[in-house]
């Protein structure tokens, strides 16, 4: 019976990190050279800071209402609407037209909302729906981030590669559609549906979806400590995401060298691999024992003495790359963090919809950032993220020892094979 259990998740966990993986791909496609491109079409870092805004808005309105409907209308539906959307945000791109720039940041904006919502989400409710132990949870997200790091790494080369062979920076965004549609058909072929609502439920609506993601909100205090995390946390990282191009651009300048061409696909596969690094080194320690909390605290105080070693070392090269190592080491930990505690607090029935609410505020964060990009230097945007992320474990930290929460401190001890025989 162990045997028949076993094989069965595994088909499952693989065919969703089939899904998944390929979805990534696709997004880590499009990170090394975007701000880059947007440099050759010769726009301001204002022009680029107004279509990051731009995104994020889209994000935090859009994307939100967009991804409340998958708990009503199907989460499946929602993930080939990412596919759809996503690869129509990448080839608009090859434009050099600002308009249509910004109309593509907004399709990428409701995208990214579904991105980071609706594939959870979906693996969720399946794992709860077939009964399979709730600590494989944790053991799944820890297997995707950890293989995420390689698709990234790959996808660091594969962008490189496309850009040196056609001399142009958009290449690594067609690449990026391209692997979109291999997306929506795995999606098509392969996943059920599932709903946070049922579908024979006349009463059910969007509205009424997003009015009950709201009361779970505000009467959840572990829910709404979990939100501060990610704001803060995934705030710095699409603000360190934009700036970690020109920080090292200004680091390079300061040292005194001429390097002309950076390999910015080759540094994005070793940030990606200090992510999945960070991945392993969470499985370990949580197969050791320590609270999920604990890493996840561990993840963002670690991130705030990243940005600090940034800071403090504008002018050695050297250590402003090993700051931008540290960091995305951090991201491969935060990331089955979050997902593990999602899992236990958020109710099924409202998933989608608290995790897109979630996003909102982490959204504006951003755009109160960004809009001062032009007028403040790199290194105090830097130090407030320091600081955001300090806040941010401290609040984690408070919330492992909340007496109130009892045993509510989700602690991913059991091994697989332990899971598998509950």
């Amino acid at each position: 019976m162990i045997s028949t259990a076993n094989s069965s998740f595994s088909a499952f966990r693989n065919n969703y990190l089939a899904v998944y993986l390929t979805v990534m791909m696709s997004d880590w496609l499009q990170g090394p050279y975007l701000y880059a491109l947007y440099q050759s079409y010769n726009f301001s870092m204002y022009d680029i800071a107004v279509l990051f805004i731009t995104g994020f808005v889209s994000g935090a309105v859009f994307g939100t209402v967009i991804a409340n409907t998958a708990d009503v209308w199907g989460r499946k539906k929602m993930a080939l609407l990412f596919c759809a959307t996503s690869s129509t945000a990448s080839l608009i791109r090859l434009s050099s037209n600002y308009h249509y720039l910004v109309v593509s940041h907004l399709l990428s904006g409701l995208s990214t909302a579904l991105l980071y919502c609706v594939f959870e989400a979906w693996y969720i409710s399946q794992h709860q729906r077939k009964g399979f132990a709730p600590a494989l949870i944790g053991a799944t997200f820890s297997t995707a981030i950890f293989l995420n790091g390689l698709v990234a790494i790959l996808a660091g080369i594969v962008s490189n590669i496309a850009v040196e062979m056609t001399g142009s920076m958009a290449a690594p965004f067609v690449v990026s559609a391209g692997t979109l549609v291999i997306a929506g058909l795995l999606i098509s072929s392969s996943w059920e549906e599932n709903y946070g609502e049922s579908k024979t439920n006349a009463s059910g609506s969007v509205l009424k979806s997003m009015l009950e993601g709201l009361v779970v909100l505000k009467n959840d205090v572990n829910i709404l400590s979990l939100g501060m995390a990610q704001t803060v946390f995934e705030c710095c990282m699409y603000t360190f995401v934009l700036l970690y191009t020109p920080a090292l651009e200004a680091s390079i300048k300061a040292s005194g060298s001429q390097e002309s061409l950076l390999p910015l696909g080759y540094l994005f596969s070793g940030m990606m691999f200090c992510s999945m690094m960070g991945s392993l080194a969470f499985k370990v320690l949580s197969g050791r024992g320590i609270q999920t909390d604990n890493l996840l605290s561990l993840a963002l105080f670690v991130a705030g003495a990243s940005f600090c070693f940034i800071v403090l070392n504008t002018a050695n090269t050297s250590y402003t790359v090993l700051a931008f190592l540290l960091f995305e080491f951090t991201t491969g930990m935060y990331f089955p963090s979050i997902g593990t505690l999602r899992a236990q607090a958020i109710p099924e029935q409202n998933r989608t919809g608290v995790m897109a609410f979630l996003r909102v505020p982490m959204n504006f964060a951003v755009i109160a950032i960004m809009l001062r990009v032009d007028t403040m230097p790199v290194t105090e945007i830097f130090q407030i993220c320091a600081l955001l992320n300090f806040v941010g474990g401290l609040v984690i930290l408070w919330r492992a020892l909340d007496p109130a929460r009892g045993a509510g401190g989700y602690t991913a001890a059991k091994t697989v094979d332990e899971a598998h025989e509950m």
